[in-house]
Order: structure tokens, then sequence, then C-alpha cells
């Protein structure tokens, strides 16, 4: 009897382990808004420490966007100008900023580093109601792993063997 119940007491364990893999970093997700078939993850973003907003995880953006009305809310000041070209932007216009910081969740910060401010009014029409996007400048920081059953994505950070991969050795 009482060996049943200790198997029985393990196998409900260990399939709670299972079901709820930790995260090293905790971040959550948004629920997506709009369409259920639409595979997109929205995270809670911070920028300067200001936020939350909604920034569109998104894997094949070189940069990180911020909306130019959160641009002008936060009074971030443009440095360069760009034009922005991607599959459905063809050539419109967007300037890049530095902040202090862009953070998503509690614990995947990114200091001092540049956004493209980029007035995202298409997006928001075509039912992607965020602020901004983070980029692979902000992901290369991390390892990310994509939780879909949970909804959320947990980012481990790799900056410092990164760093000691990529320091170049004296001769």
């Amino acid at each position: 009897m009482m060996r049943t119940l200790l198997a029985a007491g393990l196998f409900i364990t260990a399939s709670t382990l299972i079901a709820q893999p930790s995260c090293s970093a905790n971040l959550a997700a948004k629920p997506a808004q709009g369409s259920a078939s639409r595979n997109v993850v929205v995270l809670e973003a911070y920028i300067n420490d200001s936020g939350p907003y909604a920034f569109l995880l998104d894997t094949g953006s070189q940069v990180t966007m911020i909306d130019e009305t959160l641009a002008s809310e936060l009074n971030l000041k443009p440095t360069a100008n760009a034009s922005v070209v991607g599959v459905s932007l063809q050539g419109k216009g967007g300037k890049y900023a530095l902040v202090d910081s862009v953070r998503v969740g509690q614990g995947a910060k990114v200091g001092s580093t540049y956004v493209l401010a980029f007035d995202m009014k298409d997006m928001r029409d075509a039912g992607f109601p965020v602020r901004g996007l983070i980029g692979e400048d902000f992901l290369s920081h991390f390892d990310a792993t994509i939780d879909h059953t949970h909804n959320r994505v947990c980012f481990t950070d790799t900056s410092s063997s990164m760093a000691a991969a990529s320091t170049p050795k004296s001769r």
C-alpha cells in the first residue's frame, strides 16, 4: 500500500515537472490578439524602463523597431535616417534613436542600443495592436526558447560566454 502511494506521488510530481518546465528568465508572452490562426508572439517590452508596451517578437527583423508615436512619447532623439525595406515595406523611412535600454519581462535586458523609430500604422491596420518589434539585435544577446504550449518565451543570457568567444586574441 505504501509503495503504491509513493509510486503515485512520484508519478504525479514527475508529470507536474514535465508539464511546467522552468524558464530561466520567467518571461511571459502575452496571448496574441486577432485571428487564432496567426502564429505570433507578443511580449511585454520596456524602453528606458518605461512600459510595459506590446512588442511583436519578429525573428526575421534585423533591428528592434518602435512605433514613431511611442518614440515621440518617450522623447527619443533621432540620430540617423534609415530606409526600411521588407516583404511589405518598400522604402519607407524611419529614424534611428539611441535608448538606454530595451527590456523584455523582468530579466532580459540590453543596454545602450539603437532602435528604429518607424510608422507602424500599417501593422495596426492589419490587426497587430503593437507598439514595436523585438528584432535580432536584441535576440542576439540571448538563447531564446519559444514555448507555444505555455504561451511564453524564455531567454537565457549568453553575453558572458559570447564575450569570451568573441574577444580577439593578442598576438
